[in-house]
């Protein structure tokens, strides 16, 4: 069903928070953008779940994933970009969308050394929840990744120590 032009811009302005947020590591903000019981995925581009060590990037609820982001972000500086986003309402409080992205990811105080940089496709579900549109499921998947050979190294062997 079409989006009426006010809730698409009440979404769309949501997931520009939600970039914003992620960015510049406002995590109390972050967390506000989903609901309680939302839930986070995200998956490399042969299907599999994305890891980080050991650590499957799979999430039940905005605290688990904003906690994971905390210590996984903490030397990082990175830049999230989604496209307008292709939106479809399901009911009057459901809106499903996906969004195109691309992100990269900078180790501060690596000389520009290691970085990481990829795309693919957010698929979300978004609820309306006392007059404000809420996060109620995210995955991503990834359409490609890139890394530099410093990244490449030093994550295989952190997948190795765990």
């Amino acid at each position: 069903m079409r989006v009426k032009p006010e809730v698409a811009e009440a979404i769309r302005r949501r997931k520009g928070q939600y970039c914003r947020y992620l960015d510049t590591k406002q995590w109390d903000k972050f967390e506000t953008l989903g609901l309680p019981d939302s839930t986070f995925a995200f998956f490399n581009p042969d299907g599999s779940p994305m890891t980080v060590g050991k650590t499957a990037l799979t999430f039940p609820s905005p605290k688990a994933f904003t906690t994971n982001l905390k210590k996984t972000f903490a030397s990082v500086r990175t830049l999230h970009l989604v496209g307008v986003g292709d939106l479809d309402q399901i009911s009057e409080e459901e809106v499903y969308a996906i969004w195109s992205m691309q992100d990269q990811i900078i180790m501060k105080n690596s000389l520009g050394l290691f970085w990481m940089r990829g795309g693919g496709y957010y698929h979300e579900t978004w609820l309306q929840k006392d007059g404000e549109w809420y996060l109620k499921s995210l995955r991503l998947e990834r359409t490609f990744s890139r890394k530099s050979v410093l990244a490449s190294v030093l994550l295989f062997v952190q997948n190795i120590l765990g």
